[in-house]
């Protein structure tokens, strides 16, 4: 571990282990007020690793910005991605306390972090940041600390996933293998990272809390890391009490080949922010779609900018935030299709299903590059459709012109009609390439 005091102007290398020592008081931090994201979470955890490295003993600590986040332009506006984060971690105030009652001290509330600067040195962006007093030696030279891997943090997707495996990499090698009891509702702002008056109201009860967090926690530990939990329910007649987890290495797992520390991966936010959306809502995207999907959504508002002669986008977030339900959509419609792996093979049930999201999904797109479309275009389209009505049908023309676009009856044929517009003649015959790349696209 690098010891010695650094000079202002030097940089430091990267450390080369990946794994960073948390104290126990700071597993289970406690917002006050504001929400911890888990893009703030991960940063965090980065940076720490490297303050650890650099020694208690110093009072600011220095990082490459490219060896904390990546996938970001930082000679643009997009450093704003992780000044954000910064003002996060310097005005959110928590709690720091340990998930073992009496194990360690209950500090007052304070924030993550005490300053942050970023600096341009010899053409690199340099990070700077410091510890408030009251916590700096104890979380960079802890004396009761969980070990927890940075590769394996940098695969997490869910807040409470990250959470729950720091919490049980403190307690995977005691001899019980449980972490601490706590009653459920402690869990609650522990595992979400946002204050109890903060959470939805559906989260008052244990069942939807299991449901939408713990599951989820317990699911995304096992399958990324080398623990396997569960849960252990304690409970009081029928309704469950306290809450606490069995903790277990697994036996064999294929370890990640880094070796140093991983930095967090802000590039798709990146692209949404380049693409106009604004940062805290593609993260809110982020978090509900997941990495996968959302790098998806990121593709398909990026081809439609590119679409210029449709006009401008009015509002990237909400066009992106169509694409991303259409993704989701046609994820779950294709959970019981199985892959096209070659479509002599397919039955004659799978491919009519198989045909039927694909059309589905033209017709979400088509409305999709519509409602994105300036106000003339709409017109003009609108204009197009009701030359053809005379050909659809007497009923379908009266019904156009006593309820517009609101009837299901008309509507459903103004979806045709723009589907045809944008894609073509013969989009509702796709070819067995088409089938097999829509469901290849759809399911990976």
């Amino acid at each position: 571990m690098t010891k010695e005091v650094l000079k202002k102007e030097e940089l430091i290398s990267v450390p080369s282990g990946n794994v960073v020592r948390k104290d126990v008081n700071a597993l289970a931090m406690v917002p006050t007020k504001e929400k911890i994201s888990i893009l703030a979470r991960k940063v965090y955890n980065v940076m720490l690793h490297y303050a650890q490295d650099q020694g208690a003993e110093q009072d600011i600590f220095r990082a490459r910005l490219q060896d904390v986040v990546n996938g970001i332009d930082f000679n643009s506006n997009n450093t704003e991605i992780i000044k954000e984060h910064l003002r996060q971690m310097i005005t959110t105030k928590v709690e720091w306390q340990s998930p073992t009652k009496g194990e360690g001290a209950r500090w007052v509330a304070s924030g993550l972090i005490a300053h942050a600067e970023l600096r341009t040195e010899k053409n690199e962006v340099v990070m700077e940041w410091s510890y408030a007093p009251n916590i700096k030696q104890s979380i960079l030279d802890p004396q009761r600390y969980a070990r927890i891997s940075l590769t394996f943090q940098s695969q997490f997707k869910t807040i409470s996933g990250l959470v729950l495996y720091e919490i049980c990499c403190r307690y995977v090698d005691n001899p019980g293998g449980v972490t601490a009891r706590q009653h459920w509702t402690w869990w609650r702002p522990v595992l979400t990272g946002v204050p109890n008056n903060g959470l939805p109201s559906t989260y008052d009860e244990w069942k939807y809390f299991n449901r939408d967090i713990v599951k989820c926690a317990v699911a995304e530990v096992n399958q990324l890391t080398d623990l396997e939990i569960k849960s252990v329910e304690h409970k009081n007649g029928r309704s469950v009490v306290d809450l606490q987890f069995s903790v277990a290495r697994k036996k064999q797992i294929n370890l990640p080949l880094s070796l140093v520390a991983s930095p967090v991966n802000l590039k798709d936010i990146g692209r949404a922010i380049k693409a106009g959306v604004h940062q805290s809502r593609a993260e809110k995207l982020l978090a509900k779609h997941g990495e996968k999907t959302f790098g998806k959504g990121i593709d398909a508002l990026e081809a439609r900018l590119l679409q210029t002669h449709l006009g401008e986008v009015r509002v990237p977030e909400k066009y992106l935030a169509a694409a991303l339900t259409t993704a989701d959509d046609n994820t779950r419609l294709l959970k019981d299709v199985p892959p096209l792996a070659t479509v002599k093979t397919e039955t004659k049930s799978v491919r009519l299903a198989l045909i039927e999201q694909y059309r589905d999904n033209k017709r979400q797109q088509a409305e999709a590059l519509y409602n994105e479309s300036i106000d003339s275009v709409q017109r003009d389209l609108l204009l197009m459709f009701e030359t053809t009505l005379p050909s659809i049908g007497a009923a379908v023309t009266a019904t156009y012109r006593t309820r517009g676009l609101v009837a299901p009856l008309t509507r459903g044929h103004f979806k045709k009609f723009l589907t045809e517009h944008f894609f073509g003649k013969g989009w509702e015959t796709p070819s067995d390439t088409d089938l097999l790349e829509f469901s290849m696209r759809s399911a990976g």
